[in-house]
């Protein structure tokens, strides 16, 4: 992860403002209420907090990401903006469970929603962590998924790849279809040759089967 720690001092200045609607629109999808508990899963810089949190105070924030560099800039917006609720932990997205995350955050719990930005296809073993957090949510907790699938491979696909270390050729969303309920999908308006591909939210419901 080093070179997200490199990129982490640039990331928001230079791609903040052509995701910000996205983050917004998954906010809104995961709706959120007073004490709920939420996970975001590669949290970044945190960009998805003032969304998050802008619908209510009340709720309990844990944010993770493996690059220390991103979390150092997640830090600095929660110190800035005093989100008391909010909390932060370095890990491996293939090593966070239910059964590890006592570890990370010192108590055995399940999550309300699950939110993960840009993050299934640069994680290695995507569909193992994308299991892992079904198992992490609770009862009809929903899970949010925002990425981007190349349906045409062209040289801007090639590039987003190259930067931000990802696979576009990752059908996520088919994968969450297939594990959860109340499953709903869109394109976000964002054009393709701006992030390499179609974005996409994704969102399902885990329910007892």
């Amino acid at each position: 992860m080093k070179w997200y720690d490199i990129f982490s001092n640039f990331y928001d200045s230079s791609l903040e403002r052509l995701y910000f609607s996205s983050r917004k629109r998954a906010a809104e999808l995961l709706d959120l209420k007073d004490h709920l508990t939420v996970l975001d899963i590669a949290c970044g810089t945190g960009a998805n907090f003032k969304h998050i949190l802008g619908s209510s105070k009340n709720i309990f924030l844990y944010g993770t990401d493996y690059s220390e560099g991103m979390l150092e800039k997640s830090q600095s917006q929660i110190e800035r903006n005093g989100w008391n609720n909010t909390f932060l932990f370095q890990a491996d997205a293939r090593e966070i469970n239910y059964s590890t995350i006592e570890i990370h955050i010192k108590k055995k719990i399940k999550f309300d929603r699950i939110i993960c930005v840009l993050g299934l296809s640069v994680i290695p073993e995507w569909e193992l962590v994308l299991e892992n957090l079904i198992e992490m949510l609770e009862e009809n907790g929903k899970i949010i998924i925002v990425d981007v699938f190349a349906e045409k491979r062209d040289f801007n696909t090639w590039l987003v790849e190259k930067i931000a270390k990802a696979d576009l050729n990752r059908k996520i969303w088919q994968t969450l279809q297939t594990k959860t309920s109340n499953f709903h999908h869109e394109y976000l308006p964002v054009k393709e040759s701006k992030v390499g591909g179609k974005l996409f939210v994704a969102v399902g419901t885990k329910t007892q089967i």
